[in-house]
Order: structure tokens, then sequence, then C-alpha cells
């Protein structure tokens, strides 16, 4: 039952937009805050112990990378399940769960690294980041799939932008907060904070946010009106997936590519980039708080970056200056061959004789900064082709692009083990990441579309109209009308 106007609110789809931003804030915060902080929970054990090293852990490069990077199997598991589930019972019950089980994780942390003691290898931390990732995979099919459902087609890219730029925000906070509070409070308390703030958020997540326009009980019928007319082609109960159609679907198949290609990118420099800075240049980062300052800048800038050309880019396909195929190929090879250039100068220019730190954070920076596009390109793509199944299809994308995030990160350990602080031990490492980055921009730039996929609706050729209104979402709206489906 709708409560009387003069106690609902003007604009429900923000607020849902502002607890997905701070959501996805602490998501990235607990996932990547053990990059940096296990600098600081380590010592080099080629040489005797200090005092003040007796109780830091005696770990390679190699169970470094292991800790932070077997999240990333745990990343693949409930992708697709995960997905589906949100369109089914809803995405708030997805991701707040999610979320619940990851900060518990995250709490234990530091009781499982002790497990063992400082010098076996710390299988037990390893096990607690595996199921921190299987808790974490169903938030980003979640997500989209909320937003096929509250983000009208005028506002898809912003709002979409606003809530997983989240991520950049968290990468900042896990990045240079960690770096801060490890160095004032301990590496212990660092996780106990963090793990313990996220249950603010949850709270609030709870009481103020809702699955569908529908079922909320402050929104407005202005903003019931608003968001129906943006969703033609969404259903209000999603129908049964067309597993054949979306698998061979080019328009899904250029999407899973930028996917992997992407997160091949983005997760090796978020893992990979606190090493390199700490390996090559150990001078200048020998304090943990300039190291999660150097790490936390690029993703500080894709941040501002990915809100700039979400806003560039819904105005370009609100004047219809570029169609949303044109916008979505546009910042999805800025947000791939931009890094990819910045590798490449990198690998061209940097020798261990010089290895040019100012050059070194600029290129960096520019490349993370271009990632940003990222979130107007293919990350809100499943939204245009097929609303009715975006979390399902982001879900099975971001399954194959998790790949990466343990993959990647095995592969330069393979290189840069045996001496970390080599620079041209690290060229194969960038040369793999380009080739990757460049050829998935082709791909997408040939098969990539921003229209309804006609398997979106598997009704479609049976009827051009609405006439059963019940089993679309446009809300409870006043003096209903027949509607055309958009096609």
């Amino acid at each position: 039952m709708l409560l009387p106007s003069s106690t609902r609110l003007p604009a429900c789809r923000y607020i849902l937009v502002g607890l997905g931003f701070l959501g996805f804030i602490f998501n990235y915060c607990l996932r990547v805050n053990i990059n940096v902080v296990i600098k600081r929970m380590t010592r080099n054990c080629s040489i005797n112990a200090t005092s003040e090293e007796e109780d830091l852990f005696c770990w390679d490069s190699k169970t470094q990378i292991d800790v932070s990077s077997t999240f990333f199997y745990g990343y693949v598991v409930l992708q697709i399940p995960g997905g589906r589930l949100a369109e089914i019972i809803g995405g708030k019950r997805v991701i707040g769960l999610s979320m619940a089980l990851t900060a518990i994780l995250t709490l234990f942390i530091p009781l499982a690294a002790r497990v063992g003691g400082t010098v076996q290898y710390p299988y037990l931390l390893v096990v607690i980041r595996v199921l921190m990732g299987v808790c974490e995979s169903a938030t980003f099919p979640g997500i989209t799939s909320m937003m096929a459902r509250w983000a009208p087609s005028s506002e898809r890219s912003l709002m979409t932008t606003l809530i997983m730029a989240g991520s950049q925000v968290g990468t900042i906070a896990g990045f240079f907060l960690s770096g801060i509070m490890v160095d004032n409070v301990g590496w212990e308390n660092t996780f106990y904070i963090q793990g313990a703030s996220t249950f603010v958020w949850l709270f609030l997540w709870i009481i103020l946010v809702f699955d569908t326009p529908d079922s909320h009980p402050f929104i407005t019928d202005k903003e019931k009106v608003l968001i129906a007319q943006g969703l033609p082609a969404t259903k209000k109960i999603s129908p049964p997936v067309p597993w054949i159609s979306i698998l061979t679907s080019m328009p899904f198949w250029a999407i899973l590519v930028a996917n992997f290609s992407n997160n091949w990118g983005f997760h090796l420099l978020m893992t990979e980039l606190p090493q390199y800075l700490d390996e090559v240049f150990p001078e200048y980062m020998e304090d943990a708080t300039v190291l999660g300052l150097w790490t936390a800048i690029p993703y500080t800038c894709m941040w501002i970056s990915s809100l700039v050309f979400a806003s560039l880019c819904d105005l370009m396909i609100r004047k219809k200056w570029l169609g949303v195929t044109l916008s979505r190929k546009f910042y999805t090879v800025l947000s791939q061959t931009g890094p990819a250039i910045c590798l490449l100068i990198l690998l061209l220019s940097v020798t261990n004789e010089k290895p040019q730190l100012t050059l070194t954070l600029a290129l960096f920076t520019t490349a993370v900064t271009l990632q940003g596009g990222l979130y107007s390109g293919w990350i809100t793509n499943p939204q245009d082709i097929a609303p009715n199944f975006a979390g399902t299809i982001l879900g099975i994308t971001n399954a194959c692009g998790a790949v990466p995030g343990f993959v990647a990160n095995q592969i330069a350990a393979s290189f840069i083990n045996d001496d970390p602080q080599d620079v041209f031990l690290w060229r194969p490492v960038w040369i793999i990441t380009c080739t990757i980055l460049v050829c998935s921009s082709i791909f997408y730039s040939i098969f990539a579309s921003g229209e309804p996929q006609p398997w979106n609706d598997i009704q479609q050729e049976e009827f051009k109209t609405i006439k059963d209104e019940e089993s679309y979402d446009y809300g409870t709206l006043p003096n209903k009308k027949e509607k055309a489906v958009e096609i």
C-alpha cells in the first residue's frame, strides 16, 4: 500500500545511487586493502629480523601474490547464479547478504594470518580470501539487475557510473587509508575497523533501498512515471533465460571479451602497482602512507574521469549527437587502448639504470584514469541489449572477467619472482597486457550493439504492443493507456 503523498520522497532512485555508491566503496576497500597492508605484515627473510620485525611474517613475493590474487578464484563462483538470483528475488537481498558475509570474513583475517606462525604458508588466510571472493562475486550482477529496473535510459550511464565508481573510491580508501591506518593503528586494527564499518552501511541499505519502483513505499507517482517511460523493454517479472540465444549473440560476446580484457588490465594494475612501486622505488616508497598515496592517486583520477565520461555520454545520447551503440564503443575503446599506449611507453622508456619515477607515476596515473570510460562503455551495455537479463549477462561475462584476477597475477609472478626490482622482468607483463587490450578493442568495435536484442523479449514476435500491462514494469500509473514496446 502506498503512503500519503506528503510522506513520499522525490528522488528515490538517487537514494539507491547514493547507498549503492557507498556499498561499492566498502566492496572494494575490503578486497584491495590487503595489497598495501601485506607489505607491512611481512619482512625480508634473508636477513636476521630486528626486534620490531620478529612478529612479522616470512612470506616471499609469490606467497604475497597468492594472498592478494586468490580472492579471484572465489570471485568466479556466484557471478552467474548471483545475477539470476537478483533478477528473481531482488538485488537488495543479494547485495546485502554478500557484503555482510564479506565484512565478517574481514574481521577474521588477523586470526587467519596468525595460524601457523610467522614462517609457514598462510593456508587459512588464502581460504578466507577465496571465500571473500565468493561473497563479493554477486555484487556487480546484483546492482546491474537493479539498475535495469531503476535507471531510465536518459540517466543510465551516469546512475550506473555513480554507483560502480564507488569501486574507485573504495580502491582509494583501500590503498591510501589503509596505508595511514597500518602506520598509526597497526595492520590488525586496519582490518577490524574497515570490516566493522561496513555494518553501518548495511543497516542503511536494509531500511532505505528497495528492489523496484513498484515495491518502494515512499516513491512519488511522478518519479514512477519518469522511470517507467525510460524502461519500455523491461518486464516486471523476469522471464526464463534464453540461454542459446544469448550464447550465440555477438553483442553478448563483445561484452564478454571487453570484460575479460578490461579486468586483465584493471586487476593487474590494482594488485601489481603497489608491488612495482615498492620494489623498483624502495627508498621513495619506504613509508606505507607514501605507497598508499601513490597507489590511490590514479584511482582518484579514474573516479573523477568516470563521472565526467558518464555525464558526457548521457548528454550525447540525450541530444542524439551519438547513438547508444557508438557511445558504448567509443568509451570502451578509450578505456582499453588508452592504458595500452601508456604501458607501451613505459616498457620502451624505463630501464634499470633510469627507472624514471616521475614518468612512471604519470603513465600509471594516465592509464588508470582512462579506464574510467569502462562505465559508460561495456559495463552499462547489458542494460542496453537485454534489460530483462542484465544481471545474468553481467554475471556470465564477469565470471570470465574474474579469471584474469588470478591468472594475470600468477603470470606476472612467474616473470618477476626471481628479482621484482628488475624492470626488464616486468616487460613481458606489460606486453601481454597491451596485446590483450588492443585486440579486445578491435573485437568490441566490430560486434558491440546498444540496441535491445530480439531475445530480450521472448514474446515480441507474437505482439508489438503491450496488452497485459501487469507483465511489464510501468508501476502504478494514473490513467494507464496502451504503450508501444520499444524494439
